[in-house]
């Protein structure tokens, strides 16, 4: 009975470290997967902030233009 237990506890000796190392690399996976669905999600509001201000300054442009095209007529 005294060989089971410590062979019971030689393995789990053994084999808890592993256990935890995968654990934490598989956490280590998570948090970083999620820093960078941030980072992407962050990059796309960026993408779309400049497609936005891309669109404006076209708009301005062209009432730009329009009012350039006024002021000639006048």
């Amino acid at each position: 009975m005294n060989i089971i237990i410590s062979s019971l506890f030689a393995s789990l000796a053994f084999f808890l470290p592993i256990i935890a190392i995968v654990f934490g690399i598989v956490w280590l996976v998570k948090v970083v997967n999620r820093f960078e669905k941030r980072a992407a999600e962050k990059l796309e509001l960026e993408r779309q902030n400049a497609e936005q201000f891309r669109v404006l300054i076209e708009r301005l442009d062209h009432i730009e233009q329009q009012l350039d095209s006024n002021t000639k007529r006048s």
